[in-house]
């Protein structure tokens, strides 16, 4: 599951605070420290200083999810506001904006801003990732940021990233240092708008994992998360009566982990997945980075892949991903409301809505969509596919009409079926035409129901069996085209059925023309080689010379023009 609008809401912020359009030349210095211990707790101290000024204002970004303190040396704050940040016309629930005016009558002023975040930074033996809080400051500051690291780190210069807006590249001045203690301190240049990026790995470090199991789930991480997995272990057990109900399947087990996403994972937005191998789904793996979100958002993801989960026990596999992504996107927010996760869920559907604009109302393109593909626009496949069901949700009775779906479809024979699904859906709307008008409009190809198959078959078996036996090979090659079509029915793969059948058709119905045209190529062609075969050779003419003195002969000549020689002579004596 992809959430890269939302996660470029979180960690890239684009709007800069305070109203300058040119960047002054840096007055002050300012320095965030990250300390990080071997459980990932961070603590972190964001310094300001000025020097040679009196008096002055400044700003700094400060946390909104947590209590910092602050203490000040050299002078003093005359005047202190936090404000709230609107980043897209929407309040940031993570950050605001610290402004102070100070007075000094040394012309010197540190600001000292201090906080701890516990489990800040993940780590997952004998990986970890260091991921930066906002870095944002007023620009007449030179930044700088020092990140000390847990005993036993090993860092690549190459994998530091700063990320400033859409940009993420090397940062300058850069600086890795060993440290007291077997640490690492990692150093380098800031910008008044970025995070910087570390991935890590613990030398000798070996992942402690415990087993966390309420009902049928079980939560496999290490003891520093326990809380985190109980909490999503009480919400998929506050889930499961409702999937049980709407998908009608009773599951066994199923087990739950979180993964530590690469620097591409984390910035592309994975936030998590289902691997499908074999005959059973895989382990639900979260991305852990995701606790550092807005309550919720996890959830929301947690509930995504829970769906995958049960799609696949309704006996729909991973073939058909528009289906798959579209309910999971649909059923994952339509539960999350009902568990009382609103505010995530109206901003999940805002981001959706969002994406959906831009592609119009053509959702059909999502019927390529495959597993082993990444389209380059991804986000617009899932919003589309969520849309489709969505829309059929809000038009026929939300959960009780995909209830009544999953008993319509779990007695078709093929389930992974794009005629199968678009009829069950119609069915359980109790107006199968209607429905399938509406994937019509959508774009989607090939939209029949079961039964219209059925008449497209009969009618190619009659096409087919009036063909004429001198109409070879295009006769067998319809039979063998219908035969396919026919079995393919009868495992209730009706897509294929149909294409197949339209195929025969297609061959029978101009089976004539094809044979006028392909015996009329081979009449030509015969014709040209057997010409080419019977044609005489021409004969080479014989050329004659005299044999006394040389010179060329006409064909016909009994002497020599040249020399009087006789050729009689020249026979007599051959």
């Amino acid at each position: 599951m992809l959430y890269a609008v939302i996660l470029t809401l979180l960690i890239v912020p684009v709007i800069f605070i305070g109203g300058a359009s040119a960047s002054p030349k840096p007055t002050g210095h300012i320095i965030y420290f990250y300390d990080v211990d071997r459980d990932g707790n961070t603590a972190i101290t964001i310094t300001v200083l000025y020097s040679g000024l009196t008096r002055g204002s400044s700003w700094v970004v400060v946390p909104a999810y947590t209590n910092w303190t602050y203490e000040t040396s050299g002078g003093n704050l005359s005047h202190v506001e936090v404000k709230k940040i609107l980043r897209n016309n929407s309040e940031d629930p993570f950050w605001k904006n610290f402004t102070f005016t100070f007075t000094s009558k040394l012309e010197f002023l540190n600001l000292t801003i201090s906080y701890v975040v516990p489990l800040y930074t993940f780590i997952l033996e004998p990986n970890g990732i260091f991921y930066s809080s906002q870095i944002e400051y007023k620009s007449d500051l030179e930044g700088i940021a020092e990140v000390l690291l847990p005993e036993g780190s090993v860092v690549s210069s190459k994998s530091v990233k700063i990320i400033t807006g859409p940009k993420v590249e090397s940062p300058s001045d850069l600086t890795i240092m060993p440290f007291p203690g077997k640490r690492v301190m990692v150093r380098c240049s800031t910008e008044p708008n970025c995070r910087i990026m570390i991935p890590f790995i613990l030398k000798n470090a070996l992942m402690v994992e415990e087993n966390y199991t309420l009902g049928i789930f079980t939560f496999h991480t290490a003891p520093r998360y326990a809380d985190y997995a109980k909490r999503f272990l009480e919400l998929y057990n506050r889930s499961l009566p409702i999937y049980e109900d709407v998908f009608g399947v009773h599951v066994e087990s199923i087990n739950v982990t979180f993964f530590l996403p690469s620097p591409e994972e984390l910035l592309g937005g994975l936030g998590g997945y289902v691997p499908f191998f074999g005959k059973k789904p895989g382990d639900i793996h979260l991305n852990i980075f995701y606790l550092r979100t807005m309550s919720g958002f996890l959830e929301i993801i947690a509930l995504h892949e829970l769906t995958h989960q049960m799609v696949w026990y309704a006996g729909i596999g991973p073939s058909r991903l528009w289906v798959h992504e579209g309910m999971a996107e649909y059923f994952s927010l339509e539960i999350a409301d009902i568990l009382g996760y609103r505010d995530a869920v109206e901003a999940h559907r805002r981001d959706l809505e969002m994406v959906l604009s831009s592609i119009g109302e053509k959702y059909g393109f999502v019927q390529t969509w495959s597993i082993g593909s990444t389209p380059s626009n991804v986000i617009a496949y899932y919003a589309a596919s969520y849309k489709v069901f969505k829309t059929l949700g809000d038009k026929y009775g939300g959960l009780e009409y995909y209830k009544k779906f999953f008993r319509v479809i779990k007695d078709m024979p093929c389930k992974d079926d794009d005629t199968s699904i678009m009829t069950a859906l119609g069915m359980a709307a109790g107006n199968v035409s209607e429905v399938l008008d509406m994937f019509r409009r959508w774009g989607f190809s090939g939209v029949k129901s079961i039964e219209e198959v059925v008449i497209i078959l009969e009618k190619a078996r009659k096409v087919v069996e009036g063909l004429s036996v001198l109409l070879q090979p295009f006769k067998f090659l319809s039979e063998l085209l219908l035969s396919i079509a026919l079995e393919a029915y009868h495992m209730g793969q009706y897509s294929r059925a149909l294409l197949y059948a339209s195929s025969s058709m297609t061959i029978a119905e101009n089976a004539l023309l094809l044979s006028i045209v392909t015996y009329g190529t081979l009449t030509v062609l015969i014709f040209k080689v057997v010409s080419k075969r019977l044609k005489p050779k021409p004969v080479r003419p014989v050329i004659m010379f005299c044999p006394n003195c040389g010179s060329r002969l006409p064909s016909d000549a009994l002497f020599c023009p040249y020399c009087g020689y006789s050729l009689k002579l020249l026979k007599t004596r051959s």
